[in-house]
């Protein structure tokens, strides 16, 4: 790796939401904490490109929504997802140039990039919900106290505990990758696909659900519209760092990197592995979906695209797994 090279880093929503609380303050705190390696790197001369998720955030913002409903309109999902990503993309364009001022040696500027992503409409994930967001609840939406209906179901993941799932389509293309090539070639450290990207679909006929049943927006432009999903953070983070040329995909999570039999006492974690070898293990099962797995795809894809390689690693090991030193390596071959 040399100065110059263009390097994504995809922080976990759940690793910047800060666990105490989760308030504003405590997850800048986070964030802040998060960002300033990232900043020295740039110190260093590498281009950058930082993504993030927002799971535990667009989850709050729709409860905040629908139980508001009486004194203000709720928010569609897809507006709930741009909310989050302008707000948390504040956050960390604060806390980055926070770093660059107080840091020696560091020229960059910072960009905020609202970003959209093509999803298909055909895909299957808009039958079978499964991404999980937002906090765990004491109800499943149709008990006293709930707001009075969900768009979207509410899965028990424990007794008496509930997690809303939604939609979380396949990426296809990240249509501002153009516009994150021209802001990193005119020197500026980019903040893009927050939430996994704002997600789209091609519009066919009228809008609204249509005969698909698709929740999208009436609101459409250019022969898109938008539909309500989340889009995972990873795998929007690989089409973007395959488009632009990236010389690394870093997923940094709250994890050592990516486990065999993570749950079990005889977990093992990977330090390298080949495509071919994580395509086994994520066939057999080994990494848990909606978490593990889709940083393990990302890395696979980005691996197979790139022909270079990719690391999942822990937030605070940044330069090391920049530099392949930590976390889990995942190489071509």
């Amino acid at each position: 790796m040399l100065p110059g090279d263009i390097l994504v880093f995809a922080l976990g929503g759940n690793a910047i939401a800060a666990k105490s609380g989760g308030t504003f303050d405590a997850q800048y705190a986070a964030v802040r904490a998060a960002t300033r390696e990232i900043a020295r790197l740039a110190g260093d001369g590498y281009r950058i490109v930082v993504t993030h998720g927002n799971g535990p955030q667009v989850g709050d913002a729709l409860l905040r929504s629908e139980h508001s409903a009486p004194l203000a309109p709720p928010l569609p999902l897809h507006a709930c997802v741009a909310e989050t990503q302008g707000m948390l993309g504040a956050m960390i364009e604060m806390a980055l140039a926070g770093w660059i001022k107080t840091e020696r040696g560091i020229s960059s500027k910072v960009a905020t990039l609202v970003t959209r992503v093509l999803v298909s409409a055909a895909d299957p994930a808009f039958e079978a919900p499964t991404k999980p967001v937002g906090p765990v609840l004491p109800y499943n939406g149709a008990k006293p106290g709930a707001p009075p209906r969900y768009p979207f179901p509410v899965r028990q993941v424990a007794p008496g505990r509930y997690r809303r799932v939604v939609p979380s389509p396949d990426p296809v293309s990240v249509l501002e990758a153009g516009a994150v090539r021209r802001l990193l070639a005119a020197g500026y450290i980019v903040i893009a696909c927050g939430g996994g990207g704002i997600p789209v679909v091609v519009k066919k006929g009228r809008t609204g659900s249509g005969s698909s049943g698709r929740r999208s927006s009436k609101s459409s432009s250019g022969g898109l519209s938008f539909v309500d999903a989340v889009v995972d953070k990873d795998l929007a983070s690989e089409r973007l760092a395959s488009a632009i040329g990236a010389s690394r995909l870093v997923c940094l999570t709250d994890v050592a990197g990516a486990y065999v039999d993570f749950r079990s006492s005889r977990r093992r974690l990977l330090r390298k592995a080949s495509v071919a070898e994580m395509k086994d293990l994520l066939a057999a099962g080994h990494f848990e979906e909606g978490t593990m797995e889709p940083k393990v795809r990302a890395a696979v894809r980005f691996a197979e695209n790139t022909g270079r390689s990719a690391v999942i690693a822990h937030l605070g090991r940044v330069r090391q797994a920049a530099g392949l030193a930590a976390g889990t390596v995942v190489y071509y071959k």
